[in-house]
């Protein structure tokens, strides 16, 4: 049986500021469960704790820390996303500096309103929250919000320092941290993933993808932006380099293809231009 949140004794003394966070993180309380057994969990306004194997997460900020064995995982590119002041110029200056080196996008065809309208054309929910995942500072997650409202949609990651700028920019939305190769929701949980500029971050690819499917909702999408390999050799140099550099992966399609149907997931679209990668996926079931 789950243990709620205590209305009174928890809410009634906090500060405004903490009574808002609480209410939010109970908002979760019916979606979560042990990312290593898959049992409930006994929830107090610090700490929640498996019913089955007894790991505990503690509440850190508002955030439920569903990792916290994980001070950060990944390569540099990783790394970078746990320093405050990286994550805050994130948008200005790194983002746009690594889709054009990684996506071969000198011309700028892909811009952040291509992005946008990607994720507002295909993330199609099938009845049930929205999670994005490596949300990062919360660019995407704000899209998300402002299409779908603060109470359906979740923001994921790793990164304490992103997760403190994914509320910033998403006040109002649940958010969590944890790893993506081990979620922390049932079967099913949701209508729609989605996973903006991250999975090439994330080590264990297929792993990842099969997490995803696993917690989608039959028919819900999946929504991601990476990068193609490059075809070009000389090209490849260059790409190979940030690669090694970040510790980073550009993919390729039949690869991800591959991946996704043994997640019991089809590609139902591929856009996106120069070696930009944008691709939505559909559960089957």
């Amino acid at each position: 049986m789950h243990t709620m949140l205590p209305d009174r004794s928890a809410h009634s003394y906090a500060h405004p500021q903490q009574r808002r966070i609480l209410s939010i993180v109970s908002t979760l309380a019916d979606l979560c469960v042990c990312p290593h057994c898959r049992n409930s969990l006994d929830r107090s306004p610090t700490v929640w704790t498996c019913t089955g194997c007894g790991r505990q997460y503690p509440v850190t900020e508002g955030f439920v820390n569903f990792a916290p064995e994980i001070r950060h995982q990944g390569g540099l590119g990783q790394l970078g996303m746990e320093i405050g002041f990286l994550v805050r110029f994130y948008e200005t200056v790194w983002r746009p500096a690594f889709v054009r080196s990684m996506g071969r996008n000198w011309n700028r065809a892909l811009t952040p309103e291509l992005e946008d309208a990607y994720l507002l054309d295909h993330v199609k929910p099938a009845g049930g929250p929205v999670l994005d995942l490596a949300c990062g500072a919360g660019r995407w997650t704000r899209t998300l919000v402002q299409r779908f409202g603060a109470d359906s949609v979740i923001g994921f990651d790793l990164s304490f320092a992103s997760l403190r700028a994914c509320r910033v920019a998403n006040p109002d939305a649940p958010l969590i941290r944890g790893n993506a190769w081990s979620l922390p929701f049932a079967d099913g949980t949701f209508g729609a993933i989605n996973c903006s500029n991250s999975l090439q971050l994330i080590p264990d690819t297929p792993r990842v993808l099969h997490e995803v499917g696993r917690t989608l909702r039959p028919g819900g999408t999946f929504t991601c932006f990476t990068f193609r390999r490059s075809p070009s050799n000389t090209y490849r140099l260059l790409q190979g380099t940030v690669e090694r550099v970040m510790t980073v992966r550009a993919f390729r399609l039949e690869d991800i293809e591959l991946w996704l149907n043994a997640a019991s997931m089809e590609l139902i679209d591929v856009s996106g231009p120069n070696l930009a990668l944008l691709f939505t996926a559909r559960k089957l079931g």
